[in-house]
């Protein structure tokens, strides 16, 4: 059996590529009718279903303005096969309006279609932790 491990370096330049700020290679990365969603309570303005690229930018540029991120590593990335990577890792930031900080282990979910694009995302993190730092 061949094992191919070409979504998972992918992968890994993205989270690279979030980390210096260039959100244009994430989103060079999706396909045109991706789904990408981020878990989350009402609190939580950035969570919710985006669709597509241009939707994407958007939850970007909203996660900016709200969270100044400190560290997001990821920790593991695993290609789990049907085209699907699973990154599993931790992240530390700051709610910019409250100053509250924010931390949590998160597991994120990229599946590419055969053209080597993302066509859904799934993030899954402490949800609640967040939520809490949003309260006033």
């Amino acid at each position: 059996m061949e094992v191919l491990v070409h979504h998972a370096e992918k992968v890994q330049q993205m989270y690279d590529a979030f980390n210096r700020g260039d959100i244009s290679f994430i989103l060079s990365q999706l396909h045109k009718d991706c789904i990408w969603e981020v878990m989350g309570q009402p609190e939580i303005p950035f969570a919710g279903i985006y669709h597509g690229p241009d939707d994407v930018k958007g939850f970007f540029e909203k996660l900016n303005n709200l969270v100044e991120f400190k560290e997001m590593v990821p920790e593991h990335i695993l290609e789990a096969g049907n085209n699907l990577v699973v990154t599993t890792g931790h992240y530390k930031g700051i709610i910019r309006k409250s100053k509250k900080p924010i931390s949590s282990i998160f597991a994120m979910f990229d599946e590419f279609n055969d053209e080597g694009k993302i066509v859904h995302f799934r993030d899954c993190y402490d949800t609640l932790s967040v939520s809490k730092a949003f309260r006033k």
